[in-house]
């Protein structure tokens, strides 16, 4: 099997795989903060531009936006997960 590109050295993920779950992770918390502060159209809009690029709807000329287009369940996993999370955990904490 050849050498992978990993994080750290035991870790089983890649540079590319670690970056797209930080992507949609940063993402998936922004989103699920916006509508308890008024703005659920900017929320859908923000996770549907990430859900685009990753099924390759949309094109971005950054690198953030190859790195989400070459690993898109990383992303989609990490915003799901954060964003569902950050909407579960907010009203405890506030």
């Amino acid at each position: 099997m050849p050498e992978s590109e990993s994080v750290f050295s035991e870790n089983p993920l890649t540079f590319r795989e670690w970056h797209a779950a930080v992507l949609g992770g940063s993402v998936g918390a922004v989103a699920g903060y916006l509508p308890t502060i008024g703005y659920p159209g900017a929320a859908v809009t923000l996770a549907g531009l990430v859900v685009g690029v990753a099924f390759g709807v949309k094109r971005l000329g950054s690198v953030a936006g190859r790195t989400v287009r070459k690993e898109p369940w990383y992303a989609l996993a990490a915003l799901v997960v954060v964003g569902a999370a950050v909407r579960l955990l907010l009203p405890v904490f506030a």
